[in-house]
């Protein structure tokens, strides 16, 4: 297996699946992070189209096009 620059060992995700790893940071500046998961693809593009639908910049776009 190929060595990451962080000296992790990079795996593949199955046929159909992503390897994700996500990472946040809270209105307070505290980082968190979640192990890597492997999620259908399909999974993956519902989340991040629901986190779109609600982030506060899509909101603030719509209200600025007029189209809220």
């Amino acid at each position: 297996m190929a060595e990451r620059r962080i000296g992790r060992k990079t795996r593949a995700a199955r046929q159909g699946y992503a390897l994700v790893t996500v990472t946040a940071r809270d209105a307070n500046g505290f980082v968190h992070h979640y192990d890597e998961i492997e999620t259908p693809i399909g999974s993956l593009h519902e989340a991040v189209a629901v986190m779109q639908l609600h982030s506060t910049g899509t909101e603030i776009a719509h209200r600025e096009s007029g189209t809220a």
